[in-house]
C-alpha cells in the first residue's frame, strides 16, 4: 500500500501544478513553456493486452485555449524496480501519442542511494543492445538535496508548494523547525479552505516527531495571529491523524514534545509512557504534552 511518503508529493502536485514546473526549470535547468493553466491527468495507461499500468501522477500544462503545451509523468520511487524501464517508457510514450507534445518524466527517489541506482542504471537511458533497437528515456531524477530548505517568509508567501515540499523532504533532519515560521505565514495568508489543503499534506508527509512539533508550534501561535481557523484545523487532525498511528509510535510523539519543549521526563514515567498501548490514552497524553508545566502533568490522572 502506498505510504504518506509516497503520496503526498503527488498530492501536492495535484493541488499546485506550479511546484512541478520549478522543479523541472530550478533542478533541471528546463525550459517550462509559458503556460496558462495546469490539471491533473488521467494516469491509467491501457494497452491491447488486457492489462492496465497505473501512473502515480500526471500534469498537464495548457495555453488560454486548453491545448496541451507540456506534460509531465510524476513517479514516486522509493525502492529498486528494474521494470521501470519499460513501464516508464510506456508512461511517456502513451502520453505523448494522445496529447501531441512533449513529455517530462519527472521522478522523485526519497532515498540518495535509490536515486543513485536509477541514475546508474544504463538500460534505462541506451538501448539493451548494441544496435539500439529499444526506446531511449531520459528521467528527470531529484532527491530531498535537491530541493532548499524555505526558511524565509517572503519566499514561501511567493512559493507556498516549495515551502510544503521542503518540510516534507526535510522533515527527518533537525532544521526541519527552522522552516514552521515562514510555513504558518505563508498559509495564514490563505483562505480557511485552501490553508487546510496544504496544512493536511504537511501532516501527512511529516514524520511522527516532527507532526508532533509542527502542530505543537501551531498551537503556540495560534493566539498571536489571533487565528481560530489553525486552532480547528490542529484540534481536528489530532484526532484524525493520530489516532492511525501505532502505539509505540505515539508513545514516542509525547517523549519528543515533552524533550522539545526542555521538560524533563523522569526513567520510571518515561517506560510507562512507552508500556501504554492504548491510542485513546495516548492521544489525551499528546494533547497535553503541547501545554503542560511538567511532564507528571501529563499522565496526572493514569
Amino acid at each position: 500500500m502506498p505510504s504518506a511518503e509516497h503520496e503526498t508529493p503527488i498530492a501536492l502536485a495535484k493541488l499546485d501544478p506550479g511546484i512541478v514546473a520549478w522543479l523541472l526549470a530550478n533542478v533541471f535547468d528546463i525550459k517550462v513553456p509559458d503556460y496558462h493553466h495546469a490539471h491533473p491527468h488521467a494516469t491509467d495507461v491501457q494497452v491491447t493486452v488486457p492489462r492496465t499500468y497505473h501512473a502515480d501522477g500526471m500534469m498537464v500544462f495548457c495555453d488560454q485555449d486548453d491545448r496541451p503545451l507540456l506534460a509531465v509523468v510524476l513517479e514516486v520511487q522509493r525502492g529498486r524496480d528494474p521494470g521501470k524501464r519499460r513501464t516508464w517508457k510506456l508512461y511517456v510514450a502513451h502520453l505523448e501519442s494522445e496529447l501531441d507534445a512533449d513529455v517530462a518524466l519527472l521522478v522523485f527517489c526519497p532515498n540518495p542511494a535509490i536515486a543513485r541506482w536509477y541514475r546508474g542504471a544504463r538500460s534505462l537511458y541506451s538501448p539493451v543492445v548494441e544496435d539500439g533497437l529499444s526506446l531511449l528515456l531520459r528521467p528527470f531524477i531529484f532527491t530531498p538535496d535537491d530541493v532548499p530548505l524555505v526558511v524565509d517568509a517572503k519566499l514561501a508567501r511567493e512559493n507556498l508548494a516549495l515551502a510544503v515540499l521542503s518540510v516534507i523532504c526535510h522533515g527527518g533532519q533537525a532544521g526541519v523547525d527552522d522552516m514552521f515560521p515562514a510555513l504558518a505565514e505563508a498559509l495564514r495568508s490563505l483562505s480557511p479552505d485552501k490553508a487546510t489543503l496544504y496544512y493536511d499534506i504537511v501532516l501527512a508527509g511529516l514524520p511522527v516527531p516532527a507532526r508532533v512539533r509542527w502542530e505543537a508550534y501551531m498551537t503556540s501561535v495560534a493566539d498571536k495571529y489571533h487565528s481560530e481557523v489553525f486552532r480547528e484545523i490542529a484540534a481536528r487532525n489530532f484526532a484524525e491523524g493520530e489516532a492511525k498511528g501505532h502505539a509505540e509510535g505515539e508513545a514516542q510523539a509525547v517523549l519528543t514534545v515533552l524533550e522539545t519543549r526542555g521538560l524533563h521526563v523522569p526513567g520510571e514515567l518515561r517506560e510507562e509512557i512507552l508500556a501504554c498501548t492504548d491510542l485513546d490514552q495516548l492521544e489525551l497524553w499528546l494533547r497535553r504534552a503541547v501545554t503542560a508545566t511538567t511532564a507528571e502533568d501529563v499522565v496526572r490522572d493514569a
